[in-house]
């Protein structure tokens, strides 16, 4: 979750919201790639719990939500 959230930090410095969602979206995959490769070398025994785990979350996560437009005051 650490990753994540640091993730997360630096793509909230990005100021073009194209860059930020594509940045988000490689980096959060990334991630994804490596943590599910360590937990394969490492941890064999909880490495299906580990996979569903990491696609639920990466697949629930829309990188979008914490910056969502503000809306127009009237």
């Amino acid at each position: 979750m650490a990753t994540i959230l640091c993730v997360y930090l630096i793509g909230s410095k990005i100021k073009d919201y194209v860059i930020k969602i594509g940045y988000i979206w490689v980096a959060k995959w990334s991630v994804f790639v490596a943590f599910l490769m360590l937990s394969g070398i490492y941890l064999p025994e909880v490495f299906l719990y580990s996979l569903a785990m990491f696609v639920i979350f990466n697949l629930s996560v829309n990188p979008s939500n914490p910056m969502s437009k503000k809306e127009a005051q009237l």
